[in-house]
């Protein structure tokens, strides 16, 4: 009895580890069903970079993390996404002022930003008085005694005039670390009688980049018309012809003016429509015909969208062509040694983990020298690609049912084992009333 109890116990615990084990181990590249190789292909060290196509972001993840690159010996090369939106952003970083001075035809101040201020090129300073241009020098210093020049020849400016104010109070100087600044500001000789008062310094870091956008055309459905919000309306459903980033609609339209409210929906999912952008479509009679360009309210990730356009009584627009544009997204990498060739990017796989290489906090360092463009081919499947085995119990689904009936089948016996135990060690009594334990 024990040891059917034992086998069956040993058959279920083996059933149930190999949901557990995977049948074959996977190699570095055979969970990614896609690749596409570079090229040219980098033969030498250094920077490179190259824009992700449509092909690769559409069986791609939506942040990209999946992609991997690899040489023809299997060597992992780092990277980093750059999605190359217009940067124009400024950061003040507080500050504060002392030894406020004056000296010969200027006036200084030195401010203190901290310890660790981080970086900055830019300081916003106000002075008193009006209709005057003075010449600005500022020095940076990381210990408040040792001076290095930043910038000795900018100027700053404010004049008035019918009420009118026009003025330039920012000095920019090469990016820094310093965390002591001392700004000097000279007298104007053409209208200045004392020296000018310093009313306050502020560092600014300012970034600021051009973007890159990447467009692409799509095909012109056939509007339908309905009423939309009460209004005769005309509706374009636009196929991206793959599930990417947008951020705008680029539309040439036919008619020299018109003028029409809008929507914009995102509408891969019928049951949750989102509207995405809307206004209105405008061009005025004589105004040069240009693209009109809708930009949404935030980047999405989609690959159909609805343009429904309120016409009243107006016949619908004509539509010459449609594009659609987003920021590029950019593959960043460094070849320390010349690599084997060819590069393959390999992408697809949902459940790869993201990298966090080392190199994505080195990029802004990197970016100090331009990287070298490349491309990519046609995207192909990969020929080492294994997919991911099915449980073990959906490829045996039988064993689970054999495993149930023996486990059923063990139960039945132990209980009839056990009843019939039962049985046996019931007192038994004899004719002259004695009871007897199991039996004569």
């Amino acid at each position: 009895m024990r040891r059917f109890v034992f086998i069956v116990l040993i058959i279920s615990c083996l059933s149930a580890s190999a949901v557990l084990i995977s049948t074959h181990a996977q190699t570095a590249t055979t969970a990614w069903p896609f690749l596409v190789e570079t090229q040219p292909a980098p033969a030498t060290p250094g920077l490179y970079d190259l824009t992700v196509p449509l092909q690769v972001m559409d069986r791609s993840r939506s942040d990209l993390s999946d992609l991997r690159l690899f040489d023809a010996q299997g060597k992992e090369i780092p990277y980093a996404i750059r999605i190359r939106r217009d940067v124009d952003e400024r950061r003040v970083i507080d500050g504060k002022l002392f030894n406020h001075a004056s000296a010969g035809e200027a006036s200084e101040v030195s401010v203190d930003l901290g310890e660790s201020p981080g970086e900055h090129n830019e300081v916003e300073v106000e002075t008193y008085g009006s209709n005057f241009r003075r010449r600005v020098e500022v020095d940076g210093s990381d210990n408040g005694t040792d001076w290095k020049k930043l910038q000795n020849s900018a100027l700053i400016f404010a004049f008035e005039s019918q009420n009118k104010t026009v003025q330039s109070n920012r000095i920019s100087y090469p990016v820094s670390r310093y965390r002591f600044l001392r700004v000097r500001v000279f007298s104007d000789e053409l209208v200045d009688k004392e020296v000018p008062g310093i009313r306050s310094v502020r560092a600014v870091r300012v970034v600021k980049s051009q973007g890159e956008l990447t467009t692409w055309g799509v095909n012109i459905p056939s509007y339908q018309l309905f009423r939309y919000e009460g209004a005769p309306s005309s509706a374009w459903n636009i196929d991206m012809g793959a599930y990417v980033p947008v951020d705008r609609l680029i539309l040439n339209v036919e008619q020299t003016s018109f003028s029409r409210p809008f929507h914009l929906e995102a509408v891969d999912d019928l049951q949750n429509l989102r509207l995405v952008a809307s206004g209105e479509l405008t061009r005025r009679t004589g105004e040069e015909i240009k693209p009109i360009v809708i930009k949404l309210d935030q980047e999405e990730h989609a690959r159909k969208l609805r343009l429904v356009v309120s016409d009243h009584s107006n016949q619908p627009l004509t539509l010459n062509s449609i594009s659609v544009g987003a920021p590029a997204r950019q593959l960043v990498f460094e070849l320390k040694e010349a690599p084997a060739l060819p590069l393959r990017l390999f992408y697809g796989n949902p459940k790869a983990e993201a990298p966090h290489y080392d190199f994505e906090n080195e990029l802004v360092a990197k970016l100090a020298n331009s990287p070298v463009r490349i491309g990519v081919g046609p995207a192909t499947q990969n020929p080492n690609y294994e997919p991911e085995s099915l449980p073990f119990t959906e490829r045996v689904s039988w064993l689970i049912y054999i495993v149930l009936a023996i486990s059923v089948l063990a139960l039945a016996v132990i209980l009839w084992k056990l009843a019939h135990a039962s049985i046996k060690s019931k007192p038994a009594e004899t004719d002259d009333g004695t009871r007897v334990v199991g039996g004569a």
